[in-house]
């Protein structure tokens, strides 16, 4: 059973992360929090968004091995697609993803069908445009299935980013913060979307947003009250990679390999939030080191930023100098040094430039990658 990667953030300091490894939640609505302090405990997390006005949907695997949901105040159109008239969800939970945004707006989809409401205008034209046939049990996607959204994240104000089973995708920011600016560069200069597992909006964070590249690598700019949560997680990501079904690029889980044991100093309890790590995880696997600011872990916080910092923002991709005997410009100065390495560096050319912070991207192998327009 695929626990995918999940980054999820609502009203009142609320969040919780999720990766095959480790969870950290804080401030969710009681009836989700519950789960994680019942006994016994929940064994995964599979799926869990946050939405406007305490809106939220969960799915998880009980200590019986079955899995469960719950949900409240879901939008009318997404309750009847769960449901269908019956009296239990007809949906395939193991791979049911569910995209909550702002006014009731929602993309939601499994392993065979889809449905969604309200999504801003160019998300549905993308959409609708890679649509073959749909009916209330099974939806069929374009190029035997490449066309198929398998990531779908929707931020505030009709920002949104998704990508296809085959690797195209289609995209629009609004926020004009810096590393959302770079990451919508990194987006106009990428050949396909096959190295992005996902790009994490946030309806109640406009500037916020978690970019996961496949090789596991991170890009953030996330409020303060995440970063001890996140920095436990930064550097553990897994690689991910995208399967034929239309669902969000599948973890790699590597075999670890034997170790030696190594005394782990003992850490002050840490309070206001909970990071436990699920049965998988080893205990101790990454006790936080106090006083970074960065949400990523030393030596990237060291290397990069001596002092703390007022914002949770990390330097967004670059790619490498198209010209070398000219001067790198500014943006592509920019990167996040980590063991003396740049990170995120993807060698990607680009096929053409969006109008704004928008776009739609193809993926090479069905043709021309050229970028539609897009408004800011």
């Amino acid at each position: 059973m695929t626990v995918f990667v999940t980054f999820t953030m609502g009203a009142k300091e609320a969040y919780f992360f999720n990766s095959p490894t480790h969870w950290a939640w804080r401030n969710l609505p009681p009836d989700v929090e519950a789960l994680f302090t019942k006994t016994p405990p929940i064994k995964d997390v599979l799926e869990l968004s946050l939405g406007e006005h305490g809106t939220y949907f969960v799915s998880f695997r009980d200590s019986d091995g079955q899995i469960y949901c719950r949900h409240y105040n879901l939008p009318n159109p997404l309750t009847e697609y769960l449901y269908h008239s019956h009296p239990s969800i007809i949906r395939d939970l193991t791979t049911l993803s569910v995209a909550l945004g702002p006014y009731e707006s929602y993309y939601a989809y499994d392993k065979s069908s889809a449905s969604w409401s309200n999504l801003p205008p160019n998300l549905e034209k993308a959409v609708l445009n890679r649509l073959e046939t749909q009916d209330a049990w099974k939806t069929v996607w374009k190029d035997q299935g490449r066309e198929a959204p398998s990531f779908v994240s929707l931020g505030a104000d009709g920002a949104y980013f998704m990508r296809t089973v085959g690797g195209g995708g289609s995209w629009e920011l609004k926020s004009k913060e810096e590393g959302m600016q770079g990451t919508n560069k990194f987006l106009e200069g990428a050949r396909d979307f096959s190295g992005v597992a996902g790009l994490y909006l946030f309806p109640t964070h406009p500037d916020s947003y978690i970019l996961l590249l496949t090789s596991g690598k991170a890009f953030s700019n996330l409020p303060e009250h995440t970063w001890p949560d996140y920095s436990k997680m930064a550097d553990k990501l897994p690689a991910t990679v995208q399967t034929s079904l239309p669902v969000p690029p599948s973890p790699v889980i590597r075999q670890p390999q034997p170790q030696q044991q190594l005394l782990q100093p003992s850490m002050a309890p840490q309070h206001n939030h909970h990071s436990p790590t699920s049965p998988l995880s080893p205990q101790n696997c990454c006790p936080q080191a106090p006083g970074y600011a960065s949400p990523f872990p030393p030596p990237y916080n060291t290397l990069m930023q001596p002092q703390p910092q007022l914002r949770a923002y990390a330097a967004s991709p670059v790619w490498p100098n198209p010209n070398p005997n000219t001067a790198p410009t500014q943006y592509q100065q920019q990167g996040a040094v980590y063991n003396g390495q740049t990170t995120g560096v993807v060698s990607a050319q680009s096929t053409g430039q969006s109008s704004g912070g928008g776009g739609v991207m193809t993926p090479q192998s069905t043709g021309s990658g050229g970028f539609g327009g897009g408004m800011r």
